[in-house]
């Protein structure tokens, strides 16, 4: 009996904490890549469907690209804007942080850009001024219970729902790269976690960056938009190409980061 004529029912072609068959997923995207380019030559609608096959790979790079990028981008936006919470609040714009919020300000200087009547520090708020030794503590306290409360929140989430998305996900990453399958670590619930956590856990101040996990982040969002594309979908092996193909690339946008 032949291996490869066996049913594969559904996308779970394999068991949790198993190893890939390349030689089956290579053989099994040959065989489709025959015959949708054997029947191409039959109708029209075969050739545009070859057609989009084709283009399908460049596609979801493209997806992948965006998607990725629209939460980094996310990401920074409001781990700024929570590390500057933990020592005060713009009144007007609340959603601002401290530097947005005196962009507009038109009573301060070059040299004093970061003082405004808009932004309003903790002690201000609560005892009514930013001098003496009580409005330092009051914004010492605020600064560490800030940080507390969102490194707590992080472990949290964390723990209650996405325990895959503990940690930079690198190690798990390569792993997951060579062949072996962990199933849930790309998932949608480790993708929403992880991107929430991640702003709670660089904005309490805790010793990490964001390199690391966005590379967690964006295999995820690789795996989950595989699932829109049927040559992905049923086929491991060219699934990990495209986490392959993603990882590569932020490693040497990070790699390039780090250097200029």
């Amino acid at each position: 009996m032949d291996l490869l004529d066996d049913p594969v029912p559904g996308v779970g072609t394999y068991e949790d904490f198993n190893t890939i068959d390349w030689v089956r997923e290579k053989s099994k995207d040959r065989d489709r890549h025959r015959e949708i380019t054997s029947k191409s030559k039959e109708s029209t609608w075969a050739l545009v469907k070859s057609v989009s096959d084709a283009f399908s790979g460049w596609l979801l790079m493209l997806l992948i690209g965006l998607m990725s990028g629209a939460l980094a981008g996310g990401i920074d936006i409001s781990a700024h804007w929570m590390t500057d919470l933990k020592e005060g609040v713009c009144l007007n714009w609340f959603w601002f942080n401290h530097e947005h919020c005196c962009w507009t300000s038109n009573e301060t200087t070059f040299q004093e850009r970061d003082k405004c009547p808009q932004w309003k520090s903790w002690a201000e708020l609560i005892i009514g001024t930013t001098e003496g030794p009580f409005a330092y503590i009051t914004n010492y306290l605020m600064y560490v219970c800030w940080a507390l409360l969102f490194a707590f929140l992080a472990v949290t989430l964390v723990r209650a729902f996405a325990p895959y998305a503990c940690g930079s996900g690198i190690p798990e990453i390569k792993t997951i790269l060579s062949g072996f399958i962990i199933r849930g670590y790309l998932g949608k619930w480790t993708l929403i976690i992880k991107t929430i956590t991640l702003v709670l856990a660089v904005s309490s101040g805790l010793s990490l960056g964001k390199e690391g996990p966005l590379v967690h982040v964006a295999c995820c969002c690789g795996n989950i938009l595989c699932h829109l594309f049927t040559k992905c979908r049923k086929n491991e092996a060219k699934r990990r190409e495209v986490r392959n193909n993603r990882t590569l690339m932020l490693f040497c946008i990070d790699t390039v980061s780090k250097e200029f």
